[in-house]
């Protein structure tokens, strides 16, 4: 038996359940073919009108296989448990499950899944496509990606695709020449708030059962669709790919969420009732549980798009200056600085708003990713 990683002390925990039909245990998890961290989420599902995640603190997590070799998590973060697993432990062909035991008592436990071998990404790339709108001869530009599957008849038929994309983006200008009294020139000028970076995970689900075909093959799934009403292609778009190798019961239980998520909202943002995973409670088995543990093989591949030829792009950078047509005094001190623009090398009469010169204030953060060219 290995014990790793001793979970934190346990706090008192009060669930309070109006309606179980509303409000249940949700477990999400997972054990891939990767040595490191391995994650178990345990919440509690919130209303269907006003979705949110309600994590549940201090729950004793383990994750056992089926030589019966136990990992304790850990929580690093409210409702959010992890251990890390050397690749001894990490085999092909091995099943895992996890064993929750909530503040209160209630046990909740999955069924085995086992891990299946997968084969690595073949390749990805994008195609740019009009998609047609509800609008008559109007329609929606921007580039559509797509992956092809080569496996053998040794690996898994049943996959899902989970993307993370990271966006570079650039305020309109930097800082120069600013007005807090008087007339001040940065020379050289501030690029500090001018170079942003977002990384956000795609909200979509791509599934892929290759079991009715005659070989473990498929050419040109499409993956996801980026408009050019975004600034995601505007300087260097770039996006992980992970090809996770499923069990045919995780498969299911993938497919059926995909077929149920709801467009434009987060994958847990709305709560699949009707969707049964591969978790149990063990101590009051007439509660239904949410989620779905599973064990997964993954190979990863990162690409990097530049700005794409001939594709048009039509977003608003937020920057907006205005004219000051009775002079500085338009500026008062609660606006101090006032940022100005700038003509050959001299301020103008044009006050610029905070998001021409902070590109933070369209979300994203200046520190480059350690992976940017």
């Amino acid at each position: 038996m290995f014990l790793l990683t001793l979970v934190s002390c346990i706090k008192a925990y009060e669930p309070k359940f109006k309606d179980n039909a509303i409000q249940k245990f949700v477990v999400q998890g997972m054990v891939n073919n990767q040595e490191g961290w391995q994650y178990v989420n345990i919440s509690i599902s919130s209303s269907l009108t006003n979705p949110a995640y309600i994590p549940i603190e201090g729950c004793y997590v383990e994750i056992i296989d089926d030589e019966n070799n136990k990992f304790e998590l850990e929580e690093y973060e409210k409702g959010k448990y992890r251990v890390w697993m050397s690749q001894e432990y990490l085999m092909i062909g091995r099943s895992y499950k996890t064993r929750i035991t909530i503040p209160e008592g209630d046990i909740l436990e999955s069924s085995f899944d086992q891990m299946p071998a997968g084969p690595e990404i073949d390749n990805v790339f994008y195609e740019v496509k009009d998609l047609p709108t509800n609008v008559p001869d109007e329609w929606i530009k921007g580039i559509q990606y797509y992956t092809n599957l080569k496996a053998n008849d040794e690996q898994s038929r049943f996959y899902r695709w989970q993307i993370t994309e990271t966006w570079e983006y650039h305020s309109a200008y930097p800082k120069e020449f600013y007005y807090d009294g008087e007339i001040n020139h940065i020379f050289p000028p501030d690029y500090s708030d001018y170079y942003c970076w977002t990384t956000k995970k795609v909200d979509e689900i791509f599934t892929l059962s290759t079991n009715g075909l005659s070989e473990n093959q498929y050419n040109r799934l499409p993956l996801h669709y980026v408009k050019n009403t975004t600034e995601k292609l505007s300087v260097l778009y770039s996006f992980m790919l992970r090809q996770i190798a499923l069990s045919e019961s995780a498969y299911q239980y993938w497919d059926q969420l995909r077929i149920n998520n709801t467009i434009g909202q987060g994958l847990y943002s709305s709560q699949p009732l009707a969707i049964k995973g591969n978790i149990s409670n063990i101590s009051n088995p007439e509660l239904e549980i949410l989620g779905f543990f599973q064990a997964s093989s993954e190979t990863q591949i990162r690409i990097f798009t530049p700005p794409i030829e001939n594709l048009e792009l039509d977003f608003s950078n937020k920057c907006s200056p205005a004219i000051l047509r009775l002079g500085l005094t338009e500026i008062t001190p609660d606006m101090y600085p006032g940022w100005l623009m700038e003509d050959r090398g001299q301020p103008t009469m044009e006050l610029m708003n905070y998001e021409c010169v902070e590109c933070t204030l369209r979300g994203g953060k200046t520190q480059k990713p350690s992976f940017w060219p």
